[in-house]
């Protein structure tokens, strides 16, 4: 059976440094925002739209039969109902010429003959042959197609809803992409619906039972999604092994046409592709200048073929980012972190770095103290302020502006004794004596703050400019669907042009 290409996708890291597996992290740039202070989370599925709506009117004239849809549907939702497609009447001249939308209580329900089961579900019907409707018709006027409104009555037999009771009608309850990754991280980890819901009021910061969905929704989402696993795992897991199998045949090929390409790799006990580095020889050139101060880049990981994504960054004499290197890694352990670093500096000829710069990461960290004994381990304070929010704005509600200026301020002070003094100040003041996130920063405080760090070689590693242009790398290499070819050849360029 032929298998349409997958379509990859990656997210940022979300599992939190802090080591506990129900702790992730959200960024600024999803959409989340701090709970309690004056920059709420925007949930614009959670009240009804704020725009004036007109009432349709016969002879109105809509571009296609989506766009009156879609303007009948915001009417609706608007005067307390929903609506659902009736019939469609089509011809082999005009195709599909006349479109009927009614209201979702229209008809009647059709008696169904019970199954023969000891205690059959008596499902009443909501259907109480409401008239409201809509109907459509095409027509061409100067060669081009438009509908118009034939038939409009807004005549209910039965209540509209309130705003707040509208929002249930299965219409216009949806689960966004977000919170369907969110439920199903819960969902693996053994939470059950009713705590999956209690949790996502907590997050988005909404009373209980104003959720955009129901339990019944996630109930069924969870349902569907397991048997949808169940069923396609299989060929899914074919399909990503093949890839991979198909970046390893890219290496040894590139291999062979480039005398300075180097790559290498790792399989498991049945054979997969486990891991997977490579270089190129202008990357490996440019380290011998250019390489007494790197970056490397672990921001994403892709849910599609379950890998981690790192990429080494030199820093130019323009304070620009270029390419040095990149893996592949299945897993985000002691292991596979020593694997990348020894593979790194067996492509760079056995060079090391003066200073390395990377996110918040123990396994990292403990395997650069390792393989890199000679080199210093800066943390990117880009990485730790990007975390802030989502570690501390629930916890601190209205006090975490405070919290975060005061924090702005102490990770660029130079005297060591003013920022000690002024850390454990700021932790005493907010009561944070015993958040586990305070305590994983206060132990990685030499790493971040520059009181500490000054004295070491950086470039220009920590400016914007230089985080801007390994931002524009990642990103242009990841909005691209086949992932590992599109990696490899933009690192290819990116590493001839630096």
């Amino acid at each position: 059976m032929a298998v349409k290409p997958l379509n990859n996708i990656w997210i940022r890291r979300q599992q939190c440094p802090c080591g506990d597996w129900k702790c992730y992290i959200k960024y600024g740039g999803d959409g989340q925002v701090t709970v309690g202070s004056s920059s709420v989370r925007k949930e614009t599925t959670l009240s009804p739209v704020d725009e004036v709506v007109f009432t349709p009117y016969v002879g109105q004239i809509f571009k296609s039969d989506d766009e009156a849809l879609e303007f009948y549907c915001n009417f609706a939702r608007k005067n307390g109902f929903s609506i659902r497609k009736a019939r469609s009447t089509e011809s082999q001249n005009l195709g599909i010429y006349r479109r009927d939308f009614v209201c979702y209580r229209s008809g009647f329900n059709q008696t169904r003959k019970k199954a023969n089961v000891e205690h059959p579900r008596d499902r009443k019907s909501v259907r109480c042959g409401c008239d409201a409707k809509l109907y459509l018709t095409k027509e061409f006027v100067n060669g081009r197609t438009q509908w118009y409104v034939s038939q409009f009555s807004n005549v209910h037999n039965h209540e509209l809803l309130e705003d707040d009771q509208v929002r249930l009608l299965p219409a216009y309850r949806k689960i966004e992409e977000a919170d369907q990754e969110r439920i199903l991280l819960l969902s693996r980890a053994g939470f059950s619906v009713n705590r999956i819901l209690k949790v996502l009021e907590l997050e988005k910061g909404v009373k209980p039972g104003q959720l955009p969905f129901i339990e019944k929704d996630v109930r069924n989402f969870v349902r569907t999604c397991k048997k949808t696993v169940q069923e396609n795992n299989a060929i899914l897991t074919e399909k990503r092994e093949n890839d991979l199998l198909e970046l390893l045949d890219a290496c040894k090929a590139m291999a062979q046409k480039n005398d300075g390409f180097v790559y290498s790799y790792t399989t498991t006990e049945h054979g997969r592709v486990e891991n997977i580095a490579w270089a190129y020889g202008d990357s490996v050139r440019a380290f011998s200048i250019f390489g007494d101060a790197v970056t490397f880049d672990t921001t994403y990981r892709s849910i599609t073929y379950n890998v981690l994504l790192g990429v080494w960054f030199g820093i130019s004499n323009h304070g620009r980012a270029f390419f040095l290197g990149c893996v592949l890694l299945r897993e985000e352990t002691l292991q596979s972190f020593s694997w990348a670093l020894q593979v790194f500096i067996q492509f760079m000829r056995g060079g090391h770095p003066q200073t390395v710069v990377t996110d918040i990461d123990s396994g990292l960290r403990d395997a650069i103290s390792m393989e890199m004994p000679n080199t210093k381990h800066i943390v990117s304070i880009w990485q730790v302020q990007s975390k802030l929010s989502s570690w501390f704005s629930l916890h601190l509600g209205s006090q975490f502006p405070e919290f975060k200026n005061q924090f702005d301020v102490l990770c660029y002070l130079e005297d060591v004794e003013e920022f000690e003094h002024r850390l454990n100040h700021l932790i005493a003041s907010f009561g944070l004596g015993s958040d586990k996130h305070i305590a994983l920063l206060f132990s990685y405080r030499l790493s971040w703050s520059f009181c500490y760090i000054r004295n070491f070689f950086l470039a220009r590693s920590l400016s914007s400019e230089y985080l801007k242009s390994v931002e524009t790398f990642m990103k242009s290499i990841l909005g691209w669907y086949c992932c590992q070819q599109r990696i490899q050849e933009q690192g290819r360029v990116a590493a001839c042009s630096h």
